[in-house]
């Protein structure tokens, strides 16, 4: 059995507020906020809304969002289905595609997970922390936390990690078996996550290293689209 999951955790004012499409009837599709405006709009859709009020995690709305992400088997929604697959809310998902993927990947390979290669960060920019860095600063939300950043890719790299890899990966969208490599990596992320900062791509290109055997990459866009914006 599988799922797909979104969410979305913030103000009205939020200008990444979005309901993307269903994107299949085939299994179950949840749809995570802390909204209630949000709550109610997704009523009126064929997601299976779930409201997080603040008291579920100690922490602020946009780090609610990375826990949902990182670690789908921590949620009881989640927890008992073979497979899920994350998107963030302002893509369009190809559901009959991904539906696909996911049989395969679970009844034909042996990886865990699948994500997409970044969309220039590999193809045409070095895959390095600094390049994500890079891209990431200017926006003023990432930007105020670059010298926590700089520390942060430091401290990896002098605890043995590379700043420059083969492959860089986009976090927006997620395959997972719920199994126990990909829960390992998901608790590991979140920790890297709650240590350093919102910027969870960076904090990605570090945690791939360590399980970049389970990992199968896919190009980026061949079985979604932006939608949101």
């Amino acid at each position: 059995m599988f799922a797909f999951y979104t969410c979305f955790f913030g103000e009205d004012s939020n200008q990444r507020n979005f309901i993307p499409p269903v994107p299949t009837t085939k299994y179950d599709c949840y749809y995570f906020t802390n909204n209630r405006t949000t709550h109610e709009r997704l009523r009126h859709t064929a997601w299976i809304a779930v409201f997080y009020s603040n008291h579920h995690v100690e922490s602020s709305s946009i780090m609610m969002a990375k826990r949902v992400k990182a670690c789908p088997h921590m949620l009881k929604e989640l927890r008992h289905y073979d497979a899920t697959c994350y998107f963030d809310s302002a893509l369009s998902v190809d559901g009959p595609t991904v539906n696909q993927l996911m049989e395969n990947i679970v009844k034909y390979s042996s990886y865990s997970i699948c994500m997409a290669r970044h969309p220039f960060i590999s193809k045409t920019w070095l895959p390095s922390a600094h390049s994500e860095l890079r891209e990431a600063i200017l926006q003023p939300r990432y930007a105020v936390q670059n010298d926590t950043y700089e520390e942060y890719i430091k401290e990896q790299t002098d605890s043995g990690l590379k700043s420059v890899d083969d492959i860089h990966f986009a976090t927006g969208f997620i395959i997972r078996r719920n199994n126990m490599i990909s829960r390992a990596m998901g608790e590991v992320w979140w920790s890297h996550i709650s240590k350093t900062g919102i910027l969870c791509q960076l904090s990605f290109f570090f945690v791939q290293q360590m399980f970049r055997e389970h990992i199968h990459d896919i190009q980026f866009g061949s079985c979604f689209s932006r939608w949101g914006y």
